[in-house]
């Protein structure tokens, strides 16, 4: 056997093969996330049946995402060392498991052990290590292929909202979620069995391009304890505090919300089928961009736009209104999931980019987890939204001033 013929072939077929790696990463995003994105349709039912206060049925989501987010710190780290088929297939199995359960919901525990921390464990292990692999198969066109991969959340929202909400209508939330917990469990563990890690790539880098991104093969001497020494870092994570608590209380209340402005379920459902279409775009652009212009100025826009929108639907009690906020939500939401990986890599490399991933995406999942009680307390506490979404709004301009100050080491930022 010529050996010397074997390493080409064997590179070619890795090179095709990533591209299979990205279509498996869509799938498993789609329908996980499309799942637990879709909460906003179940929300209504669920205070029906049960007259629960919103800010105690929004503490499940919560829970779910706090959870999501701690554990993602730990699956990075595992998906570091041992790759992702592993960590995939478990958290496909506690996901499925999660969603099936919660067709059995009698009392509010329930909601918090099958919603929360079940299907929140289950998360865990469908975004760090997803994303995490998919930064490590690309050098080139990172910012792109991580685009397309977070639009499997838009296109699963698309699509399992007006799913969700069918069967809701005819069978009921029970069956609805049996439904949704069998098709993650199927879908994911079948997906799993195609991902890993590209042999030697974790820590390649290619030569530096004038204009092209900056990456350090290698953290600072010290590793993540150095990095923690770094304003930036710290930085990024305050602003991911705040993105994740302003989209995340759009994204649980903004249903009930036009409900209560007056619009009819199917026309405020249709504002979350806006969104997903919109997302799946938005991730793409995004990504794109990104990879143009920079992490950071990208992150800003897209920040602004939210922001606008926000201040849109507070002034003008439209439907054509909400359904343009939810484009403009589309492009704040995408840009923060697109940017998190990318602006970790631009930053400090990929040896440790798991770990690094998991603690700002941690820091995202912390906003994530807050965003939704605290819009939910306030509705509580003023009987309508108003007071909940001036704050995520000013909490929008904080953000957006916040990510002017962050410094990355790409050559060519535009801010």
């Amino acid at each position: 056997m010529n050996y010397h013929d074997v390493a080409p072939c064997r590179m070619e077929s890795s090179y095709y093969y990533r591209y299979i790696i990205v279509g498996i990463a869509f799938l498993v995003m789609m329908i996980a996330w499309g799942a637990n994105y879709s909460f906003g349709v179940f929300f209504t039912p669920l205070l029906d049946e049960f007259k629960w206060t919103r800010a105690m049925t929004s503490g499940a989501f919560s829970l779910g995402i706090f959870l999501e987010g701690f554990g993602g710190m730990f699956m990075g780290r595992i998906c570091d060392r041992f790759g992702p088929r592993l960590v995939v297939s478990i958290c496909g199995i506690m996901l499925g498991m999660g969603y099936m359960l919660m067709s059995q919901v009698s009392f509010i525990w329930h909601l918090y052990l099958f919603y929360g921390v079940v299907t929140g464990i289950g998360l865990s292990g469908t975004y760090v290590p997803i994303i995490s692999t998919i930064s490590k198969w690309f050098n080139r066109r990172r910012g792109l292929m991580t685009g397309i991969v977070s639009s499997g959340m838009g296109a699963g929202t698309l699509l399992m909202a007006p799913f969700a909400s069918w069967l809701i209508a005819i069978r009921g939330w029970r069956f609805s979620y049996m439904i949704v917990g069998l098709a993650a469990l199927i879908i994911i563990m079948v997906s799993a069995r195609f991902l890993r890690m590209p042999e030697g790539v974790a820590t390649r880098m290619p030569a530096i391009q004038p204009g092209k991104t900056l990456l350090i093969q290698n953290p600072p001497p010290g590793g993540v304890a150095e990095i923690f020494k770094n304003i930036s870092f710290w930085l990024v994570c305050i602003v991911f505090i705040f993105w994740g608590m302003v989209t995340f209380a759009v994204l649980v209340h903004i249903i009930p919300f036009a409900i209560d402005t007056g619009f009819s379920r199917t026309d405020a459902i249709n504002i979350l089928t806006i969104f997903g279409a919109s997302v799946f775009f938005a991730k793409i652009i995004t990504g794109i961009a990104a990879d143009r212009l920079g992490s950071k100025p990208v992150f800003a826009m897209g920040i602004g736009v939210f922001t606008i929108g926000l201040i849109m639907i507070l002034t003008l009690n439209e439907l054509w209104v909400f359904y343009l906020f939810a484009v403009f939500f589309a492009f704040g939401y995408g840009s923060g999931s697109v940017i998190m990986p990318n602006i970790v890599a631009e930053m400090f490399g990929l040896r440790l980019h798991g770990v690094l991933l998991g603690i700002v995406n941690f820091c995202a999942c912390i906003g994530c987890a807050t965003g939704p009680v605290a819009a939910g307390w306030l509705f509580d506490i003023n009987g309508n939204y108003y007071a909940a979404f001036i704050t995520i709004t000013l909490l929008g301009v904080m953000s957006f001033i916040m990510v002017l100050f962050i410094k990355t080491r790409r050559k060519n930022n535009l801010i």
